[in-house]
């Protein structure tokens, strides 16, 4: 299809075997996730959005992040230049966790904070073949962290791009970004090789960033491989590289430069594929990740929040503490507080009193530096049993490790196993079961279970309905279990008790002991498809119930998470795909949303009750097509403000010499140019753009 929007799946971890029936069929495609099985569209126990490359192209989208927008219940807040915020259906926007993001199968969840960083996404938008969304929990298939949903990008496979390609975007807000690529194939072996850089400012203004310092600037490299061995076995290889600046304009409030980030990430995977025979195959997956940052700045702190013991009796009673900042009466403590009380007032006093001494400063370097990495080794065997059952079912290991003095006061780690399974049953050729589960052992936080069943029912030959029951899980990450918080400042320009490294008074320490978040989902889809006039239609209804959730904002001065929250979602989606002649195609996608029972205000901070988009393209001739796309979010989320977009893309074909090319302009008007991100309370930051309209333009030529 050239639709914008295709509601089915594609290749997923898992490469399709060739069953003993055929079930694509003139009405329904076969696809392959989200159950790792290869299914009728019909059968598939989820609803599914894919973003095709064409489509990236044809709307002028250059960010995958951007592209989600089309996802209907995707919430996608962009709080500052680098940094992206995106959930499905919303709920907590500090640091999103619920969302799995894999590139070919190889997750990009890393462990140490539990998010994916979408600025490091090691991938160039060049490379991507299309997107594919399972909206909805799919724990049951990819495990813990695949709690709301999945994004699955996968990339183009080396024998299907150009020997060689070059591309540059250039725009407003300070765009520019090359990328070049190279794609050869030795015998039996297929290489593409792909290197990008990309610097944008960011927004222009903030007012919690100096002058909207939130500019970006990193260069990625991706290199794949693929071998055939013969004998029905295979080998994919990839390897990728990201590395560059996140300007970032606060660390503290006492800062005198910026803490910009300086990150590094590698990341490794290989995957062997071995058909034992046509109904048999064998699959293994190894990947390494590994992320460094080095985020430094100079810091002015008073002198007195190095002595030790105002160290000392903030963690002990840090209530004492707050009251001298505040200038109320200390009472009350232990003791070893009033001992402490005793050596720290007559301290001030001989500084001046709280006033002077609090003026009375000494600058040194403080920092978050640290590292993450995850290995992992899995094993996936799939059989095709009979015309009526099928299963895919499979057992992993994973290490986890992550080293920061300033986060966990030095290197914490963990090991992972799991187990999964799924069958597909069917008893009568119209009726297809699904049921499948997948159980998992952290040597942290214990183990989980996230089973699925669903009924798929075909009405007609276009026509299906499915049932589904599924539970999500999100496992506590190593900071919420192992956190050791605290900052070591160096280098201090007025020496603390004799020393130039001084530690600050604020510290936090992690109690463990947490459960995993879960969700149980319950969902009811229609799936329409009218090849004949080009037409696909997704529907469904859900209710979702969030429990445990981790949903306390965890600051230094007060780090205690807890299981304690809950929410409940419920509300209806809709995707349109359809052609409407050889020129002409359209799509359109909304989401209703009701945000209800959330036991604590962080759990309703990301939440728009109407969301949606809206795209159209026309060919004007072979060399001509203009699109227009819309993207609504109505923001009733805490502080959150609506949020409106429109795209009006013009692209032209061309051939220089004997070389295709191609030439894009998009002309953005944002209907509101802030966006407000939630602190706590009444408390927001506001970052700004000066101009309601942007514009980029790319060229790309092959050869």
């Amino acid at each position: 299809m050239a639709s914008a929007i295709i509601v089915l799946t594609g290749t997923a971890q898992a490469q399709p075997i060739e069953p003993t029936i055929d079930l694509s069929d003139a009405s329904y495609p076969v696809v392959i996730t989200p159950t790792r099985l290869r299914q009728s569209l019909a059968d598939v126990p989820a609803s599914v959005t894919i973003i095709t490359a064409d489509t990236l192209r044809r709307y002028g989208i250059n960010r995958i992040e951007e592209a989600l927008r089309m996802v209907p219940g995707m919430a996608v807040s962009k709080s500052t230049g680098n940094e992206f915020r995106i959930n499905f259906h919303g709920t907590n926007a500090f640091s999103p966790r619920r969302l799995n993001v894999l590139i070919d199968g190889v997750s990009a969840y890393m462990p140490a904070f539990s998010q994916v960083q979408w600025s490091l996404l090691p991938v160039v938008l060049d490379d991507v073949e299309r997107i594919e969304v399972i909206r909805g929990p799919d724990s049951s298939s990819y495990g813990p962290n695949s709690m709301m949903a999945v994004v699955n990008i996968l990339t183009k496979h080396p024998k299907d791009v150009e020997r060689g390609l070059v591309s540059v975007t250039t725009g407003s807000q300070g765009l520019l970004e090359g990328t070049a690529r190279l794609a050869t194939t030795w015998g039996s072996t297929s290489v593409r090789a792909t290197v990008s850089s990309r610097h944008d400012h960011g927004y222009d203004r903030s007012s919690s960033i100096s002058n909207g310092r939130d500019g970006t600037s990193l260069n990625r490299f991706n290199l794949r491989a693929l071998q055939d061995l013969g004998g029905g076995s295979s080998l994919d290889m990839q390897a990728a590289y990201v590395g560059g600046t996140l300007e970032n304009g606060i660390g503290d409030n006492f800062q005198a430069t910026p803490p910009d980030r300086q990150l590094n990430s590698t990341v490794f995977s290989s995957r062997w594929t071995k058909s034992l025979s046509s109904v048999h195959e064998v699959q293994v997956n190894v990947s390494h990740a590994a992320t460094t940052a080095k985020q430094q700045w100079l810091s002015c702190w008073p002198q007195a929040a190095y002595w030790p013991e105002v160290y000392e009796l903030y963690q002990s009673n840090p209530r004492l503490v707050n009251d001298i900042l505040a200038g109320r009466p200390p009472t009350g403590g232990s003791a070893r507080d009033m001992e402490l009380l005793g050596i720290i007032i007559p301290r001030l006093i001989s500084q001046g009193g709280l006033q002077a001494s609090l003026a009375m400063t000494t600058c040194g370097q403080g920092n978050q530096d640290g590292s993450e990495s995850r290995s992992q080794v899995e094993v996936q065997d799939t059989f095709v049993v009979s015309d009526q059952l099928r299963f895919v079912a499979g057992l992993g290991l994973r290490h986890q490790r992550a080293s920061s003095e300033t986060y966990f006061g030095g290197a914490v780690s963990n090991n992972v196993q799991w187990v999964f399974g799924h069958a597909e049953y069917r008893p009568l050729e119209w009726l297809t079961a699904n049921v499948g589960g997948y159980g998992e052992s952290n040597s942290l936080s214990g183990s989980t279970f996230a089973p699925r069943l669903a009924f798929n029912a075909r009405l007609s030959e276009h026509q299906t309905i499915r049932a589904v029951v599924s539970k999500g899980t999100r496992t506590p990450d190593l900071f919420e279990e192992r956190a050791n918080w605290s900052y070591t400042v160096r280098d201090l320009s007025v020496p603390i008790d004799g020393s130039t490294t001084g530690r600050l008074f604020t510290a936090a320490q992690a109690k463990s002991g947490l459960a995993s978040e879960q969700i149980w989902s319950r969902e009811l889809g229609y799936l329409l498809m009218l090849r004949r006039i080009g037409l696909t239609l997704d529907a469904r209804v859900f209710d979702d119930r969030l429990s445990r959730l981790i949903s306390e904002r965890l600051v230094a001065t007060d780090f205690s998470p807890d299981n304690s929250g809950s929410v409940r979602l419920t509300g209806a989606e809709l995707q349109l795909n359809w052609d409407l002649s050889d020129r002409w195609s359209s799509w359109a996608s909304y989401g209703y949303l009701l945000n209800r029972e959330a036991s604590h205000i962080e759990e309703t901070v990301q939440y728009s009750r109407h969301s949606g988009a809206l795209g159209v393209s026309l060919a004007l001739s072979d060399a001509w097509r203009t699109s227009v796309a819309h993207y609504m979010a109505s923001g009733d989320g805490v502080h959150e403000l609506r949020y409106s977009r429109t795209d009006l893309t013009i692209a032209h074909a061309f051939a220089l010499g004997t070389q295709p090319g191609s030439a894009s302009l998009t002309l953005s008007y944002l209907g509101t140019p802030s966006v407000n991100t939630y602190q706590d309370g009444p408390r927001y930051f506001t970052s700004t753009y000066n101009r309601q309209f942007s514009i980029h333009g790319q060229v790309r030529v092959a050869f």
